[in-house]
């Protein structure tokens, strides 16, 4: 139906008793609900990133990857799988008679006990692993000497809750060929008397990240992140470790990761000893 444009409509005739200002004040506040609006839902939008939805941080199954080189060391972070490369090679971990399944990289950190000592550490450090450990620790009467790690990081806490037992318990901790440990897993393999890698270990930081729960105000976000990488750079130097491992963590973004080359590892003393591809994991004797 058409509109007589001779005869003013309802809205011209509404408009025109409106008081001289209010509309365009109205127009205003309008605009200004829709801006806070977008704000908050972009806002919401960066509080979802942190529980692990920024792209390319949800990946299952495995993703190629080139090895780091001393120019290029930044791969995207993998918190629910693990980094493999063309050429491919096996992972052998203490306690397992094949190399572990990519999806346990997303369930609770689980301890197997190997032969002679050995040990393997594989899963997510959430909140209580540490306590477990300590318990697995006990209930082997203490006969773990040498543990590996396969691990996308996790709880900074536990991390380093971990790390300080393994040095009490002076246990040598190793990443071997094709391991993944990523984010806060090099700080418990920072705690190891010693520390093993092989050539071909996958061992990367990034910056410190929390979920929407436990920051409160983006000020308080930003003063608990200082915070605890200050409480990790001081642990990595009482471990021994340069804490310039830590400058590198808090220079790359969290869907990303620095992985470290042999070179770097030895350099900055994250790794005592450095194995071959031959080593293939295995216990150095």
């Amino acid at each position: 139906m058409l509109m007589n444009a001779d005869k003013p409509g309802a809205f011209e005739r509404a408009m025109a008793r409106l008081p001289e200002g209010l509309f365009l004040r109205s127009l205003f506040t309008g605009l200004l609900a829709a801006t806070i609006t977008i704000f908050a839902l972009d806002f919401r939008d960066v509080l979802q990133s942190d529980r692990g939805q920024t792209p390319g941080m949800t990946r299952l199954e495995p993703v190629t990857m080139e090895r780091p080189s001393s120019r290029d060391h930044l791969r995207p972070y993998l918190p629910w799988t693990s980094p493999v490369t063309r050429e491919g090679g096996s992972l052998n971990l203490p306690g397992f008679d094949r190399p572990p399944d990519h999806g346990m990289l997303r369930e609770k950190m689980s301890f197997k006990l190997g032969p002679d000592g050995t040990a393997s550490a594989v899963g997510l450090i959430e909140s209580g692993t540490a306590g477990e450990f300590e318990r697995f620790l006990a209930a082997s009467k203490d006969k773990v000497r040498w543990l590996a790690l396969h691990s996308p990081g996790g709880s900074v806490p536990d991390a380093l809750a971990m790390s300080r037992l393994i040095r009490k318990h002076e246990i040598t901790t190793a990443v071997p060929s094709n391991g993944y440990c990523a984010s806060s897993c090099p700080l418990v393999f920072a705690g190891g008397s010693k520390r093993e890698a092989g050539n071909g270990a996958w061992i990367g930081v990034h910056q410190i990240y929390t979920i929407d729960s436990a920051i409160g105000t983006i000020h308080d976000g930003m003063a608990e992140g200082q915070k605890i990488s200050a409480v990790c750079q001081q642990h990595l130097n009482e471990m021994g470790v340069d804490p310039q491992v830590w400058v590198h963590a808090m220079r790359t973004p969290k869907h990303q990761i620095y992985v470290f080359t042999p070179k770097e590892l030895k350099t900055f003393k994250l790794a005592t000893h450095v194995h071959g591809d031959d080593a293939k994991g295995k216990r150095k004797s």
